[in-house]
């Protein structure tokens, strides 16, 4: 997979790091202003996108929303877009103190603010001091994005019964149709429900053979 990565220009005291790391890496790296973002990876037809922050631009971006802002942008914009904060152990907890005489942010309002991102994107955190984890965390998770591999199962919204979510989520195999086709059969609400299943009431379900029974039983009473 031949990937290229484009820097934001803002991105100053990193560039030419960033750009050693990714060529070294056999990557093309431009290096451009971007209206969103500070990174992107594409394999030329899909792409990446990664705001990166440091921990004391992370931590004053909280207080304007500037970082709440910007990520909204990246996920209208992108179907693959995280938040990357950067910066040791140390340097995390020396901002959140610093904030508290100018800032205004407590590691309250750090970890709240890392839960709302968490709602419409996802948030990186890579507290190492060595830089190049940063470069490499944000190259290893586009290439898992890029990468053309289907996923195995594709899971839909969890239902709000614990017997339908079981047999859906937990058996490889058996889809919304027969989980729900097994359920309405024997009127099932529970794990309990399942635990008094027998073989002989799944093979009556339509679809149910042997085998398939047998897994479920199996999968139940693990």
């Amino acid at each position: 997979m031949s990937l290229k990565v484009t820097i934001d220009t803002r991105e100053q005291k990193r560039i030419k790091s960033a750009t050693k790391y990714y060529q070294g890496q056999g990557l093309e790296v431009n290096v451009e202003e971007l209206p969103i973002g500070d990174y992107i990876f594409t394999d030329g037809k899909n792409e990446v996108v990664f705001e990166y922050k440091t921990i004391d631009d992370f931590v004053s971006s909280i207080q304007t929303s500037r970082v709440f802002n910007q990520a909204i942008n990246q996920a209208e914009e992108y179907d693959h877009h995280y938040v990357i904060i950067v910066g040791g152990e140390l340097a995390r907890a020396k901002a959140i103190a610093m904030s508290k005489h100018y800032r205004e942010v407590s590691y309250h309002a750090y970890l709240g603010a890392i839960a709302s991102l968490n709602r419409y994107t996802t948030v990186i955190e890579s507290y190492n001091p060595n830089i190049i984890e940063s470069f490499y965390r944000m190259l290893i998770q586009a290439k898992k994005c890029l990468q053309d591999k289907p996923i195995v199962k594709r899971f839909p919204r969890k239902d709000k019964n614990p017997a339908f979510n079981f047999l859906c989520h937990d058996i490889y195999g058996i889809n919304t149709k027969k989980a729900q086709q097994i359920v309405n059969t024997f009127n099932l609400y529970s794990k309990k429900d399942l635990d008094q299943l027998t073989k002989e009431e799944l093979l009556t379900v339509d679809g149910i053979a042997d085998k398939t029974a047998e897994k479920i039983l199996k999968a139940i009473g693990e």
